[in-house]
């Protein structure tokens, strides 16, 4: 049987839901202000409001606001990254696009509402985890959750014809629909995904940080897989969590196996 913590907005999801869709409409501010870094329609807007929307629906589990955060550090750390663009759109925005002011609202707003839902979904989540009674079902709705959004997100991407790393998109659709079919498992195979897929991603962003050229942007080429620095934190903070969620599954699971060999 899962369980959950009783479903209650708190103010900090709150706020995270807020960060997220303001992301989103910061996004669209640009594309209609004619920034060129948003030539075709930006599928960014309708993930943030997918992730919104799961952390809304989701509040019964302590964990949800962590997928918002997770989306808004990997976006705040692409930002960084292209942080001479970002800069120039806030002290030159005439230069960039066909309307200066929404340029500059829209980047204003979206570097804004990153940070605040970074925070805010931190802060939310440690306070959801205070409140929780069990996490022994965290591991498959993880999977499920996670799952579901990699693979929303490949699909987007192809479906938008995004420029992106086709195979860290096939990389993504995999893992995502092995996740979800995971997901509808027992809770301990669940944990033990969770477990190894934190194991790999943690991997795979120290050896990027490690073996990436700091020239171009922490670029490392893994067989046909080219991975920067954005990539690197993303895959640094997901497998933080999903080891963090496989362990406490497991610890869980083990004393619910302790109590019941007792009793």
């Amino acid at each position: 049987m899962e369980h959950a913590m009783k479903a209650k907005f708190t103010v900090l999801t709150t706020l995270t839901i807020a960060g997220l869709i303001s992301s989103a409409v910061a996004i669209w501010i640009q594309w209609f202000s004619g920034d060129p870094a948003y030539p075709k329609f930006p599928p960014g807007p309708v993930v943030f409001i997918a992730v919104a929307a799961i952390v809304t629906i989701g509040t019964r589990w302590w964990w949800t606001p962590l997928i918002g955060a997770l989306i808004a550090l990997l976006v705040t750390s692409g930002w960084f990254a292209r942080m001479p663009a970002g800069v120039l759109r806030l002290t030159h925005p005439g230069s960039v696009g066909k309307f200066a002011a929404g340029i500059f609202v829209g980047t204003l707003l979206q570097i804004t509402a990153l940070l605040f839902t970074d925070i805010a979904g931190l802060a939310a989540t440690i306070q959801n985890y205070r409140r929780m009674k069990r996490a022994s079902d965290s591991a498959k709705i993880a999977c499920r959750l996670f799952g579901g959004l990699s693979v929303f997100m490949a699909v987007l991407a192809i479906v938008s014809g995004t420029q992106m790393n086709k195979y860290h998109n096939l990389m993504l659709l995999i893992w995502g629909t092995l996740a979800l079919a995971v997901s509808f498992m027992r809770t301990k195979v669940a944990g033990r995904f969770c477990i190894g897929s934190g194991i790999f991603y943690l991997a795979l962003a120290i050896l990027g940080m490690l073996f990436g050229d700091p020239t171009i942007n922490r670029a490392w080429p893994i067989g046909p897989m080219l991975l920067h620095t954005g990539d690197h934190i993303y895959h640094l903070v997901l497998g933080s969590i999903f080891l963090s969620m496989g362990l406490l599954s497991e610890r869980n699971n083990n004393t619910a196996e302790g109590k019941y060999i007792t009793s």
